[in-house]
C-alpha cells in the first residue's frame, strides 16, 4: 500500500468504493492486527505512544462534536492526526515478530532503488501524460497523480537511505537520483523538504566528507547550467532549473522577481497570520474552529476555484491546521508529541554511536530524516491531511517507536550477559 502510495500518489488513494478506500479499509484491518498480536499494552509504554494516544483522543472527541453539523467533512479534516492509528499498527506488528524490521528494511531497499531511478519524473508523468492516462472509476483522478512535495519527501527518504549506506548503488543511480532531485525544484517547499533534509543526515551521520564531493559536482552542474541559462519552462510560471532554485532561495529569505512566489508566500503569510489572531490573541483559543468547516471560506482566504481546482480547504500548514481546528491545547500536544518522538531517535542514535552500533544509529538517523522530509513539506503544503504523505508519516512514527523498543530490549539483553 506504501509503494503504491508513493509511485502513483493520489491515483492509487481511489482504489476501492467511496467511502471504503485502500487507505480505510487497510486501518480497519490494521486495528485487527492490533488485537490478534496481543501487544496493546506494550505498544504504550513509550512517551511518544502515550502522547500520540492523547492527541488521537482529543482530535476524535472535537471531531465527534463537529459531526452531527458537518458530516463525512469533520472525518474528513481529522485524519491529520486519526492516520496516527498506523503508527500503533506498526509497531504491534514488528513487537510481534521483531524479525519483521529487517524484513521492512530489505523491502524498502528494493523500493529505494526504482525510486531513485524514477521518482523524480512521476510527477511530470501526471502533467504531460494527463490525457494519456486511464481515469480511476467514480473519481475523475487519473492513475498517476503524484505531487512535487510527495516525490520530494521519498526522494529524501531514498537518498538518506543510500548516503547513509543501507543500499549500496552505483554512479549511474546516484546521478538519475541527483536529476531526480532537480526535477522537484520548482517547488519551493519540496525543494526544503529534500534538501533540509538530506542536510540534517549528512551532519547526524557525521558523512561530511563522503558527501562533499557529490555536492561539489552537482553544484559544479547546475552553476554551468545556470551561467547557460538553461532553464525548461512549465506551466504556471515556473521553470525546471537552476534558476528557479535561484528563486526559490530568494523567496524564502526575502523577496523574488518571480512574482508567483511572492504571490503564494503573501497569501499564506496572511491567513497563517489570521489563524494566530483568532486562536492565540481571539475566541477560539481552547477548542479552535473545529473539524469539518471550512477554512479559506470561513477565514476569507478562497483560493483554488480561479484555477479551475477544488476550493482549498486547509492553510498548507499542518501546524497551522491544528491550531486552527484544535486550538492551542491541540497544538501543544501536536508539537510535543512530534519533539517527543524526534528526541527519542536522537537519542538513541547518539547510544548507538557510543556503542559503535554504526547500522543502528544509521536506521534511526534514516526515519527520523525522512519523517522530517514529510514534516518540512507539511509546513508549506496540504500533504498530512491526505493519505499519500498522511499514512506514510505515520506509519514511519510507528517505526521509529518500534525500532527504538527492539534496540532498547537488545542493548537491556546485552547489559544482563553481561553481568550474569
Amino acid at each position: 500500500m506504501l509503494a503504491g502510495y508513493a509511485l502513483l500518489g493520489k491515483g492509487f488513494a481511489y482504489v476501492g468504493y467511496p467511502p471504503l478506500l485502500i487507505g480505510e479499509v487497510t486501518m480497519v484491518l490494521g486495528l485487527v492486527v492490533i488485537f490478534r498480536s496481543r501487544c496493546g499494552l506494550a505498544m504504550l509504554t513509550t512517551l511518544p505512544s502515550i502522547l500520540l494516544l492523547a492527541l488521537l483522543a482529543l482530535v476524535i472527541v472535537r471531531t465527534a462534536t463537529c459531526f452531527g453539523q458537518y458530516g463525512m467533512d469533520a472525518i474528513r479534516d481529522s485524519v491529520i492526526v486519526v492516520y496516527g492509528l498506523y503508527a500503533f499498527i506498526v509497531v504491534a506488528l514488528l513487537l510481534e515478530d521483531p524479525n519483521r524490521l529487517t524484513w521492512v528494511i530489505n523491502a524498502y531497499s528494493r523500493f529505494a532503488w526504482l525510486y531513485g531511478i524514477i521518482g523524480g519524473s512521476l510527477t511530470y508523468i501526471t502533467t504531460g501524460f494527463a490525457s494519456m492516462m486511464p481515469i480511476w472509476p467514480l473519481s475523475g483522478v487519473s492513475i498517476v497523480y503524484v505531487r512535487l512535495g510527495e516525490a520530494a519527501s521519498h526522494l529524501a527518504g531514498v537518498a538518506v537511505f543510500a548516503l547513509l549506506g543501507l543500499r549500496k548503488v552505483t554512479v549511474l543511480w546516484t546521478l538519475a537520483l541527483f536529476v531526480g532531485i532537480v526535477m522537484i525544484t520548482p517547488s519551493r517547499g519540496a525543494m526544503v523538504a529534500c534538501v533540509g533534509s538530506i542536510g540534517v543526515a549528512v551532519l547526524l551521520s557525521g558523512q561530511i566528507r563522503k558527501f562533499m564531493p557529490v555536492l561539489l559536482v552537482g553544484t559544479g552542474v547546475l552553476l554551468v547550467f545556470y551561467v547557460a541559462g538553461l532553464d525548461i519552462p512549465l506551466p504556471g510560471g515556473r521553470n525546471l532549473g537552476p534558476g528557479q532554485i535561484v528563486s526559490n532561495f530568494e523567496s524564502l529569505v526575502g523577496t523574488s522577481k518571480a512574482s508567483n512566489l511572492d504571490g503564494t508566500k503573501e497569501w499564506r503569510l496572511r491567513w497563517w497570520q489570521a489563524i494566530q489572531d483568532y486562536t492565540f490573541r481571539g475566541p477560539y483559543f481552547w477548542t479552535g474552529k473545529g473539524y469539518g468547516l471550512g477554512l479559506a471560506e470561513a477565514d476569507g482566504f478562497v483560493v483554488g476555484r480561479e484555477f479551475g481546482g477544488p476550493m482549498v480547504r486547509s492553510p498548507h500548514n499542518a501546524h497551522l491546521t491544528m491550531l486552527a481546528r484544535s486550538g492551542v491545547p491541540g497544538l501543544a500536544l501536536w508539537v510535543v508529541t512530534g519533539l517527543a518522538w524526534f528526541a527519542m531517535l536522537l537519542r538513541n542514535v547518539a547510544l548507538a554511536k557510543r556503542r559503535k552500533e554504526t547500522h543502528w544509529a544509521n536506521i534511526f538517523i534514516w526515519i527520523a530524516c525522512y519523517a522530517l522530509a514529510i514534516v518540512i513539506d507539511a509546513s508549506f503544503d496540504v500533504a498530512l491531511e491526505g493519505p499519500m504523505l498522511g499514512i506514510w508519516f505515520w506509519s514511519l512514527f510507528g517505526l521509529g517507536i518500534a525500532a527504538s523498543m527492539i534496540y532498547r530490549w537488545e542493548v537491556s539483553e546485552d547489559t544482563r550477559r553481561q553481568f550474569a
